[in-house]
């Protein structure tokens, strides 16, 4: 099955300085002249058109290219942190970052050469499989000159993304049989997202790890946004749908890509850490707002600042907050108007605690409940929009506050610990159009279960009225099982360290609702315990009546000692053979695979 991709627009600087009225240039709008030469280092790509991609640049190391970019600013590049096998300053001198390149074998008029000042790589980044953080950061000596269209690309492929359980677990087909013989390892978080049809044929390659995986922003095309960084594959455009039944060495994969959307908090921290340092002002105009850390037990944030007026486009704010132990952070919202849309792909508020676990995602015009982070002593909101259709904005009071209650309907509320669960009200009857979300993750390489003490809901087909949903991740693409009826279902445990409990009713017909315990259980544990998990596993898909063509599936760690080979984005940009892989919802975009009789090793 393809999913569509969530946009977010991170070329939020590329035109700073640039007079739009002499060069008609908005930010992340390619300038489009004439086809140029050919290359052939893509696979089942095609030539792209020149300046059609201002935003790459690329990597070399003594004049030769090795990794891809793209521009975040006129000072910062955006690539791959295993590019960098070393940051020692030996090793950067001989790095130059270029600019305006279109034809490696000449000097193009408008191509730009940079030293590298400094290079971050994600403090997380994980080498093993699935490579998790592939993400890392070049701070330019000098600033980019933005004037006029700069030329990029050489070639382009189009790709569709992969459902990102179907994604998971085709990587883990890339390593079952060394998986079968090793005792489960905990799994560091997913952090990547997959693009490419299952017969091959179309491909990121070597040479093209770093660069920007994009894709059209809404029906027009004519804007680009970010969607990932391009990081490795196993085969250049190998096929990959029936792995399971071929030797491990002739197994493929779709190409890999970092998810940017993910990882944008981070991108704003380090930028931000990194202008404060040299006392600038140029990050200022990510947020048109005051944003920054919050230690006051009670305050507001607003964006925009006054009423009647509407954010900017093109924001990137963060807001990190903190009470003393003891407390829990509450979030109330009294207004709220974000550019809609069902998946949140554009304008969105993101809530989270830690650095990688959101609790609520929010988009449109309807007024949320509130967010009640229990026992967390930090959170982070973080509010990005994209280049058009900006609403009105929000505002939402935060406070400290003590001890434990009882939440009420359309209330969001994070658990940490091992706890009761329950509906509203109960044992007593929940109420009518009730919705009540439960945000739960256990510690790292740990699973969440859920185990049920007493189950009674409205009973229907399909669980359409009052239902019990579980699902894997915050934001829904993941659904373990629907729960309805009178029976007490088995139990159920969680695909990776977040399980999310959604429980709805609807206008009439009340029960007594439901009460469950949960309790964490570590992968090792879980390993052990094979035969007892599979076999609650089929008792959960007994139980679905209406659900019985759905699988409940879990993944387990990936190894990295199985050669692969890193890579670049989808639309995916490389000098190689630049991949500029467009989304694309047509069915039909694969082609034979030629070179499933190969298979590379290191880096793209």
């Amino acid at each position: 099955m393809r999913t569509t991709a969530t946009l977010l627009s991170l070329w939020f600087l590329v035109n700073t300085g640039i007079n739009a009225a002499q060069t008609g240039s908005k930010c992340g709008i390619p300038q489009v002249w004439s086809p140029m030469v050919h290359s052939m280092r893509i696979v089942g790509g095609a030539e792209a058109t020149y300046g059609s991609h201002p935003w790459l640049v690329s990597l070399k190391n003594r004049d030769s290219h090795f990794c891809g970019g793209a521009i975040l600013s006129d000072r910062w590049i955006m690539t791959a942190a295993h590019c960098f096998a070393s940051l020692s300053k030996e090793f950067l001198n001989g790095l130059r970052v270029v600019v305006g390149e279109f034809d490696q074998r000449i000097e193009d008029e408008e191509e730009q050469v940079f030293l590298i000042k400094s290079v971050c790589v994600h403090e997380k980044y994980h080498h093993a499989l699935p490579m998790s953080y592939d993400i890392a950061l070049i701070e330019l000596e000098q600033h980019i000159r933005l004037e006029g269209p700069l030329p990029a690309v050489l070639r382009e492929v189009q790709l569709d993304l992969v459902d990102p359980a179907k994604c998971k677990y085709v990587l883990q087909t890339v390593k079952s049989s060394i998986l079968n013989q090793r005792q489960a390892r905990p799994q560091p978080p997913m952090t990547v997202l997959c693009a490419g049809p299952e017969k091959g044929g179309k491909d990121a390659c070597q040479g093209d790890s770093g660069g920007p995986l994009v894709c059209p922003a809404g029906s027009g095309g004519g804007h680009w946004v970010a969607l990932g960084v391009t990081s490795w594959g196993k085969g250049c455009g190998r096929s990959w749908g029936n792995n399971s039944s071929r030797a491990p060495f002739r197994r493929g994969s779709p190409g890999v890509f970092t998810d940017v959307r993910l990882l944008l908090p981070w991108i704003k921290r380090k930028l931000r850490e990194a202008d404060d340092q040299q006392q600038r002002t140029t990050l200022s105009r990510l947020c048109s707002v005051r944003d920054g850390p919050v230690t006051a037990s009670k305050g507001v944030f607003k964006n925009p600042a006054l009423p009647g007026d509407h954010y900017d486009n093109n924001q990137l704010c963060l807001w990190s907050i903190s009470v003393p132990p003891g407390y829990s952070i509450l979030l109330e919202f009294d207004y709220f108007d974000l550019e809609n849309d069902f998946q949140c792909r554009y304008d969105r508020l993101t809530v989270s605690v830690g650095t990688h676990r959101p609790v609520g995602i929010f988009c449109g015009s309807v007024l949320p409940g509130p967010v009640l982070l229990n026992n967390s002593q930090h959170a982070t909101l973080f509010f990005s929009s994209d280049i058009n259709r900006a609403g009105s904005g929000f505002v939402i009071r935060h406070h400290a506050v003590q001890g434990h209650s009882n939440p009420g309907c359309r209330t969001v509320v994070l658990v940490e610990d091992q706890t009761a669960v329950h509906s509203p009200n109960y044992p007593q009857f929940y109420n009518n159009d009730c919705v009540l979300r439960w945000v739960i993750y256990a510690p790292q390489g740990h699973v969440v279960k859920l185990d049920f003490a007493d189950f009674y809901l409205e009973e229907s087909d399909g669980c359409l009225y009052d239902s019990l949903t579980i699902l894997g991740d915050v934001e829904g693409r993941e659904e373990i099982v629907v729960l309805c009826g009178g029976s007490i279902p088995p139990s159920v445990l969680s695909y990776h360290s977040v399980m999310v409990l959604q429980f709805s009713s609807d206008s009439n017909i009340t029960h007594r609702g439901f009460r469950a315990t949960l309790t964490f259980i570590s992968r090792t544990e879980l390993h052990d315990q094979d035969t007892g998990v599979e076999s609650q596993r089929e008792g959960l898909r007994d139980h679905r009546e209406a659900d019985n063509q759905r699988h409940v599936t879990s993944y387990d760690n990936l190894d990295a000692e199985d050669p692969v080979v890193q890579r670049s984005s989808s639309r995916a940009l490389s000098y190689q053979g630049n991949v500029d892989q467009k989304i694309s919802k047509d069915p039909r975009l694969h082609m034979d695979n030629g070179s499933d009789d190969e298979d590379y090793s290191g880096e793209y």
